[in-house]
């Protein structure tokens, strides 16, 4: 296993999105788009669709 000794914030919301059930893939590409900004309105349409289905999985 390797340990990042200084993560990046998307890596950080990847693996937690992954620890809470979201596939890898999907948990990568939303870590990258929720560590660019945290304001929702600056999300396109295609990006809170993609954070819609990675949050759904933490759901069930």
């Amino acid at each position: 296993m390797n340990i990042d000794q200084e993560p990046t914030a998307a890596a950080s919301y990847a693996r937690t999105l992954v620890a809470r059930g979201c596939p890898q893939r999907l948990a990568i590409v939303v870590g990258t788009i929720l560590a660019r900004t945290d304001n929702a309105l600056e999300y396109t349409r295609q990006e809170k669709e993609l954070i819609g289905q990675a949050y759904g999985h933490l759901a069930r």
